[in-house]
């Protein structure tokens, strides 16, 4: 295939074989669709139930429903959520919380902490607010730990944590003007 687009690509007279590439793309697209769509997953209930339980947060958490009104709601705590809160804070708004389900700030951190879980996007592209908390990435690309520490650093550099509701779950948000 690769000959077939460098010759498709010279025939055209540009560096690359922009119809070819188009036709290989979907080939490979179409190779990959199935034709159960998502009923190809597995439902997280019965014996998969227990995939939904947070085995790195305290089981005895408990605590009464909260009803609050807030100006900025962020569902959250990984990257995005912690870089919205954080751009709050400099900004000067303060009446906003971070719901994550979660026990920690994290996101894709906090769950994946398996032996060598790592980023493959180098550290000083991907990790953010690097200058603000006065952080140096220890490697190229960082590990897992090293990035659910830097969430948590975030979290207490913005003074996050009394802003957070951890271990809980959004089941239902509503717009109201």
């Amino acid at each position: 295939m690769v000959s077939e687009l460098r010759s498709a690509a010279n025939a055209q007279g540009r560096g690359y074989a922009g119809d070819a590439l188009r036709e290989k793309y979907r080939a490979e697209r179409d190779r990959r669709l199935r034709s159960d769509g998502t009923d190809q997953y597995v439902a997280t209930v019965g014996d998969f139930a227990h995939y939904l339980d947070d085995p790195h947060a305290d089981p005895t958490f408990a605590r009464a429903p909260v009803d609050e009104t807030v100006d900025v709601a962020i569902l959250g705590g990984g990257f995005g959520g912690l870089l919205a809160a954080a751009r709050l804070v400099a900004a000067g708004i303060d009446d906003f919380r971070i719901i994550e389900k979660a026990g920690d700030f994290g996101g894709t951190w906090y769950w994946n902490r398996y032996p060598g879980a790592a980023c493959d996007t180098e550290a000083y592209i991907y990790m953010p607010l690097l200058e603000e908390v006065g952080y140096i990435p220890t490697r190229k690309y960082a590990r897992a730990t090293e990035l659910y520490a830097h969430c948590q650093r975030i979290g207490r550099h913005f003074d996050l944590y009394g802003r957070a509701y951890f271990q809980t779950l959004v089941t239902e948000a509503r717009w109201d003007e």
